[in-house]
């Protein structure tokens, strides 16, 4: 295949602030993934807390975003 290949997004990174584990503002990553048919969202981007939401569920949360922005 010649060129780039091109493929949808499955991984995004958003500097967010920690408030439980305090540190500069803007310096944790959140991180979110598509697994399988669950939107993974990890605060630290290292595993340690992990939150999973279905189609559904995300479509939920782009609304609420989108009313509260």
């Amino acid at each position: 295949m010649s060129g780039k290949e091109t493929r949808p997004k499955r991984r995004w990174v958003i500097s967010a602030t920690c408030t439980v584990h305090p540190g500069t503002p803007s310096y944790t990553n959140l991180e979110l993934t598509w697994d399988g048919e669950q939107l993974c969202v990890r605060p630290h981007a290292d595993g340690a807390c992990v939150l999973r939401l279905t189609e559904a569920e995300a479509a939920e949360l782009y609304a609420v975003l989108g009313e509260a922005l």
